[in-house]
C-alpha cells in the first residue's frame, strides 16, 4: 500500500545536516539507514527532489545521483506521477555464519557475506539438465559416493593442478562444510583436539565441535605458515583443519617452500590435514599458485566446493583422499544423507567438463574493481586501520577499530550497514575485539557507502 509524502519538515529532521564532501553518498546512506531503521516505512513516498534539493541545499543533480543509488540498492523505487517510493525489506547474498540469519531491513547494506554471482552457463546447463530428467535412466538415483561423471571431472581437475588422482579416492559431499565434517569423523576419533586457524572461517570450528572434537586455536596472525608448523611440531594435535589457498578472512596464500614446511612437520608428527579448498579458484590477482596441499609423507584430506568458482546455489563439494580413508568416509555417509542430489551433481559436471575449475575467477574484473573500491575507500576514510592486502579470496581482515568490534557492529546496522564483528572469526568466540572482516565480493558502490557510514561511527 502506498501512503502518503512524509512532511518534508519531518524527512528534513531525520536527515540532518548534509556534510561537505560526499553529499550524494550521504544523502543515499541516509535514506537507507532511516529506512532500515523503520523510520521510512514501506510504502511511503519521499518529497520531491526539488524539495530535497532546495531543502538540503544541494544540487539537483546531487539529489538525484543519491536517489538513483538507493534505487540500486532495493530502497525506493520510482513510478512516474508517484515520485520514489520506500520498498519492502529485500534479499541479497546470505553467508551462514550464525545459526538464524534473520532478514535484514529493507536498504540495508550487508557486508557480510562472500557472495558471487553465478558462472555465466549456470542458467543454460541447468535448463539442459532438467529437460534430461525424464530420460534418466537411474530415475533421479545416485551412488552414495558420487555421480561417476562428476568424480571423473573432479579427478581431471587434480590432475590438472599436478596430482593424479583415482576415483577411489574423491568422495561427492553436500557442500565443502559437509565434507569438513566427513573428513573430521574418518580421519580422527572422538575427543581428538583438531587445530585450526585463528583467525578463521567460523565454520570451520564449529564443523571440529560438532564432530565432537577438541578445537585448537593456531594464532596466524603474524606467520601464518609458521605457526601452523609450530603447531604441528607440538606434536599435541591429533588432526588440523587449514586453509591454503586465500584463506579467509585474511586472504593469505601458503606458497610453495612454506607448504612443504608444513607437509613436512604433519608427517614427522603423523599429523592428518584436512584443508579447505572453497576458495582456492579466487585468484584474481593471478599470485603464482602452488600445487595442492599434498606429499612429502603427509597424510592430506583435500576439501573442494563449487560455491565460489561456479554458483553459491550448488551445493556440491568433495573430499580428496587416500582410498581407505575415502572409503570409510563414504560408508559414514550412509548415515548422514545417502549422497548429494543428483540433479545439482548432473549440472555440476557438465559445467566442470565446459568450463572446468578456473583458476581464477569468471567475474574477476568484478573483483578488480570491488577490491579497488574496498581498499581506497578503507585508506581514505578509515585511515586509524590497519590491514595486509590480500593474495587472493574474497575479504580484508582489518584492525585498530577504535570501538569495540560488537559494538561497532551494532551502531552500524542501526545506520543501515550489516558486518561481521571479529570475534566470529576466533575459533573460541572472544578474540579479535578490534577487528572486522570487509567482503568486497558485492557492488562497489555500496562498498563506498558502506565505509562511510562507518567512517562516520568510527572516527
Amino acid at each position: 500500500m502506498e501512503l502518503p509524502p512524509v512532511p518534508l519538515p519531518t524527512v528534513l529532521g531525520m536527515l540532518g545536516e548534509p556534510p561537505t564532501v560526499g553529499r550524494a553518498e550521504w544523502l543515499s546512506a541516509r535514506i537507507a539507514g532511516l529506512a532500515a531503521e523503520g523510520r521510512l516505512v514501506p510504502g511511503t513516498r519521499l518529497p520531491s527532489e526539488r524539495q530535497l534539493s532546495d531543502q538540503l541545499g544541494l544540487s539537483r543533480g546531487t539529489v538525484v545521483r543519491a536517489l538513483d543509488a538507493a534505487r540500486d540498492r532495493g530502497v525506493l523505487e520510482s513510478r512516474r506521477g508517484s515520485g520514489r517510493t520506500i520498498l519492502a525489506p529485500g534479499s541479497g547474498p546470505v553467508e551462514s555464519l550464525t545459526s538464524r540469519t534473520p532478514a535484514l531491513p529493507a536498504g540495508t547494506i550487508d557486508l557480510r557475506a562472500t557472495v558471487l554471482p553465478p558462472h555465466p552457463l549456470v542458467a543454460e546447463i541447468a535448463a539442459v539438465v532438467v529437460a534430461d530428467i525424464a530420460e534418466d535412466p537411474a530415475w533421479g538415483s545416485v551412488p552414495a559416493d558420487g555421480l561417476p561423471a562428476l568424480i571423473e571431472q573432479i579427478c581431471r581437475h587434480y590432475e590438472r593442478r599436478g596430482l593424479p588422482t583415482d576415483p577411489s579416492q574423491v568422495v561427492i559431499t553436500t557442500g565443502a562444510v559437509s565434507g569438513i565434517h566427513l573428513a573430521m569423523l574418518a580421519a580422527t576419533a572422538p575427543g581428538a583436539r583438531v587445530g585450526t586457524e585463528n583467525p578463521g572461517y567460523p565454520n570451520s570450528a564449529r564443523a571440529i565441535r560438532t564432530a565432537r572434537r577438541r578445537v585448537v586455536p593456531i594464532d596466524v596472525a603474524h606467520d601464518h605458515s609458521g605457526a601452523i608448523v609450530e603447531a604441528l611440531t607440538a606434536g599435541a594435535l591429533h588432526a588440523a583443519l587449514l586453509t591454503a589457498d586465500f584463506h579467509n578472512p585474511t586472504g593469505t596464500l601458503i606458497g610453495s617452500a612454506d607448504r612443504g614446511r608444513v607437509l613436512r612437520a604433519a608427517a614427522r608428527a603423523g599429523t592428518p590435514l584436512i584443508i579447505d579448498e572453497t576458495l582456492a579458484g579466487m585468484n584474481w590477482r593471478r599470485a603464482p599458485q602452488p600445487p595442492p596441499m599434498h606429499g612429502h609423507g603427509a597424510t592430506t584430506l583435500l576439501v573442494g566446493s563449487v560455491s565460489k568458482s561456479l554458483w553459491a546455489g550448488l551445493r556440491i563439494g568433495w573430499v580428496r583422499a587416500p582410498a581407505p580413508l575415502a572409503d570409510a568416509l563414504s560408508h559414514l555417509r550412509l548415515g548422514v544423507d545417502l549422497g548429494a542430489p543428483r540433479l545439482e551433481q548432473s549440472i555440476t559436471a557438465r559445467l566442470l567438463e565446459q568450463a572446468g575449475l578456473p583458476d581464477e575467477p569468471h567475474c574477476r574484473p568484478h573483483l578488480e574493481n570491488t577490491y579497488a573500491a574496498a581498499s581506497s575507500g578503507l585508506r581514505e576514510l578509515l585511515p586509524g586501520w590497519k590491514w595486509s592486502d590480500p593474495d587472493g579470496g574474497l575479504s580484508i581482515w582489518a584492525h585498530g577499530t577504535r570501538l569495540d568490534a560488537h559494538e561497532l557492529a551494532a551502531r552500524a546496522l542501526d545506520r543501515g550497514v550489516a558486518i561481521s564483528p571479529g570475534a566470529l572469526f576466533s575459533p573460541g568466540g572472544t578474540g579479535w575485539p578490534h577487528s572486522v572482516r570487509i567482503p568486497f565480493s558485492g557492488r562497489a558502490e555500496e562498498l563506498r557507502s558502506a565505509l562511510s557510514v562507518l567512517a562516520e561511527i568510527d572516527s
